[in-house]
């Protein structure tokens, strides 16, 4: 099935690129601030399970980067919210929703006044963009569509600048997804088949090198054949270490409400006690999610 993923899910998006697939638009209500200068043709062929740019925590000035951008709607939202000097790409690879977003892209760039998203053909396993550029990665309801979701955390970390984050929507589900369905071409398109457990999906994250994992949002999705689907957004973050742990006396002290709190690196903070902490622990601590 592995060799097959791709092209079934490519065949599936171009026909939802050339006739809005109804099945797959879930009742997600963007803020009308965030695409009215958008045109109604990417609305309709948005197929995400919610628009993570709002809550990725953009600035200005930054570099989005959308995986499976599709139509192209986050990455218009994204270009709203970095401005003229910020830079957004979309990597998508299905051509005719390339050749749409493309076309849409001059429409939203007019009603902007400015032009800063590009969009590229490219695969989740293999993206086209240098090392460590990508300020915010972005991704709506993409990853379950991907074979080998593992390749594609390490690329998303790959490309990542230290300290930058991604925001993920996705849907994942409450059992393992049994062979039968993953054999399934349509489930595959409509996010059912490929999707991961939840804890799966986390253990793949911090696998590659994230640390401060945020569970957003979730909510119900369907039910297939008794398993239960859902819609999160995860948010996560990167940062490279020192090669040693330097200690210049630094100090940190959890307030509560908890008894005490454990971070990814192992360190345990007590409620009210002073724990000794390196420098990039005191950096980390500094910054979200833990500021």
């Amino acid at each position: 099935m592995r060799k097959t993923v791709h092209e079934s899910v490519k065949n599936f998006y171009t026909e939802a690129a050339k006739k809005t697939a109804k099945e797959l638009c879930c009742p997600i209500a963007y803020n009308e601030d965030d695409i009215k200068h958008i045109p109604k043709d990417a609305i309709e062929i948005a197929y995400g399970c919610g628009s993570p740019v709002t809550l990725a925590g953009v600035e200005a000035g930054d570099a989005v980067l959308d995986l499976g951008s599709g139509g192209g709607i986050d990455c218009f939202i994204a270009a709203k919210y970095v401005g003229k000097n910020g830079r957004v790409i979309g990597i998508d690879m299905t051509d005719e929703m390339l050749n749409k977003a493309k076309g849409i892209s001059k429409a939203a760039a007019k009603n902007l006044g400015y032009d800063v998203v590009e969009f590229k053909k490219g695969l989740l396993e293999d993206i086209p963009v240098s090392d460590e550029t990508i300020d915010v990665v972005t991704s709506n309801c993409v990853i379950n569509l991907s074979p080998d979701k593992k390749k594609v955390f390490k690329e998303i970390y790959r490309i990542m600048k230290n300290n930058g984050q991604f925001c993920i929507s996705d849907v994942v589900s409450d059992k393992d997804v049994p062979e039968e369905m993953q054999d399934n071409e349509r489930l595959w398109g409509e996010c059912i088949s490929g999707a991961l457990k939840e804890s799966e999906f986390i253990r793949l994250a911090k696998g590659a090198g994230f640390y401060g994992l945020e569970m957003i949002k979730r909510y119900f999705f369907k039910e297939v054949n008794g398993i239960k689907f859902y819609s999160i957004t995860v948010r996560g973050y990167k940062f490279k270490k020192n090669p040693k742990c330097i200690y210049i006396g630094q100090h940190a002290v959890y307030n509560g409400p908890f008894k005490s709190i454990q971070e990814d690196d192992g360190h345990e903070y007590p409620i009210g006690v002073p724990v000794e902490i390196c420098t990039d622990t005191a950096e980390k601590l500094a910054r979200p999610p833990y500021k």
